[in-house]
C-alpha cells in the first residue's frame, strides 16, 4: 500500500514542503541558513533538506549531526555509510520540524541538545545500562520519522 504523502505528486511535494517549512517553521529554518556561509563544506539534497557535511569547528563541539528545518548538518568526521544513516536519523527532525513548526526549537531541539550532550559525557555508563542514544524523546520519534519517509534505515 502506498503511503499518503507519495500519492501526492513530487513536484507539489516539494512546494508543499518548502511553503510549511519557511512559514510554520521559519524560526529554525532563518537559525539553519544563518549557518550556512558558517559550516562550510559539501552540500547535496536529501529528499527536500539541504544537508551539508562540515569541518569541525573550535565553537561547535559537536560530534553528531543537527537538523534546523530544512538544513542538515553532518560532521565530516563520520564514514559514507555512517553519514547516510545520520542523515535519515536528522530527515526525521526536520519532519518534526513540519509537524510541530515554532514549537519545533523548544519542544525538540532544546531537549536533543541537552540529552546529546548529557549521552556523551555518560556514554559508558548508558551503554552498560543498554540504553541507546536514539532509545529516548525526542531521538527515537526521529528515528520513526525519517525511516517511514525515505524508506532507508537510520544508524
Amino acid at each position: 500500500m502506498e503511503k499518503g504523502f507519495r500519492k501526492i505528486p513530487r513536484a507539489l511535494r516539494g512546494v508543499l514542503f518548502h511553503l510549511v517549512q519557511w512559514t510554520w517553521g521559519l524560526p529554525q529554518n532563518l537559525a539553519g541558513l544563518l549557518l550556512l556561509p558558517v559550516l562550510r563544506g559539501k552540500r547535496h539534497r536529501f529528499h527536500g533538506a539541504l544537508v551539508t557535511v562540515y569541518r569541525s569547528k573550535k565553537w561547535l563541539n559537536n560530534t553528531s549531526g543537527f537538523s534546523l528545518g530544512t538544513f542538515i548538518y553532518i560532521p565530516e568526521t563520520w564514514s559514507e555509510h555512517d553519514k547516510k544513516h545520520l542523515a535519515v536519523h536528522e530527515y526525521g527532525h526536520t519532519v518534526q520540524s513540519l509537524i510541530l513548526g515554532p514549537l519545533y526549537l523548544p519542544v525538540v531541539a532544546l531537549p536533543s541538545v541537552i540529552w546529546s550532550r548529557r549521552y556523551v559525557r555518560h556514554a559508558r555508563a548508558y551503554r552498560r545500562r543498554g540504553v541507546g542514544y536514539t532509545d529516548r524523546f525526542p531521538e527515537n520519534g526521529a528515528d520513526r520519522l525519517g525511516e517511514y519517509v525515505t524508506d532507508m534505515k537510520p544508524y
